[in-house]
């Protein structure tokens, strides 16, 4: 079971603000590695595209074990709702060898709020 959570279960980031969580694993076996992700992607008509902005490894990590990450919001891209395409915000936490992965959802905007097409 994998695990990631945001400080004070924030969801709404403005760029420059800090992102900070805690990642958590209980696995059978130690995985090779964890690594935890800050990512974008977009989702409806189209090709999804999907891109890493930051990350942090834990190497060797032991089956159970809990680690904190800080990431800084960048300023861009925003996140956005249109009638095509949605641009989402993510962070999520995946063990190596494990085929599984946790995530939460974030909004990353001036105002707190996607942008939305008019």
């Amino acid at each position: 079971m994998l695990t990631v959570e945001i400080n004070g279960n924030q969801t709404a980031f403005r760029p420059g603000e800090p992102i900070d969580g805690l990642a958590g694993w209980q696995l059978d076996d130690p995985p090779k590695g964890v690594e935890v992700r800050l990512f974008w992607q977009t989702a409806g008509k189209g090709t999804e595209d999907v891109s890493v902005v930051e990350a942090a490894r834990f190497d060797g990590p032991a089956a159970v074990d809990a680690q904190t990450f800080h990431f800084t919001a960048p300023g861009g891209p925003l996140s956005y709702e249109g009638n095509l395409i949605e641009l989402r915000w993510g962070v999520e936490v995946v063990a190596r060898k494990v085929n599984e992965a946790a995530r939460v959802s974030l909004v990353v905007s001036p105002d707190g709020e996607p942008v939305r097409a008019e």
